[in-house]
């Protein structure tokens, strides 16, 4: 859909770029490590399960974000949440900062 070949002679001017989707799991686990959590790995995983099936049944409207910025911004923002409350379980830190984060 508008889209047109480029001449042979312009193809010769650039290189192929191989990109790859980012591992979510593994971001969020090195994020939530960094932070301060100790059980980065299981919270990373029900993290990720839980945005890939909001991204996957909730509704397309633009204003939903469901990707790696706001899952960064969701980690970052559980980390204070854990240093300003170090008593609280870390299941319970990132619960509260997902439904603060995603509820309207």
């Amino acid at each position: 859909a508008g889209r047109t070949e480029l001449p042979e002679s312009l193809k010769a001017l650039f290189r192929p770029v191989t990109m790859v989707v980012p591992d979510l799991q593994k971001i969020a686990e090195n994020m939530l490590f960094s932070e301060g959590f100790d059980d980065s790995k299981s919270l990373a995983k029900k993290m990720v399960v839980l945005y890939k099936l909001s991204k996957e049944q909730l509704s397309k409207q633009c204003h939903y974000d469901f990707g790696l910025r706001s899952m960064k911004t969701v980690l970052v923002m559980a980390g204070d949440l854990k240093r300003q409350y170090s008593k609280i379980p870390e299941e319970l830190v990132l619960m509260r900062i997902l439904r603060d984060a995603n509820m309207p």
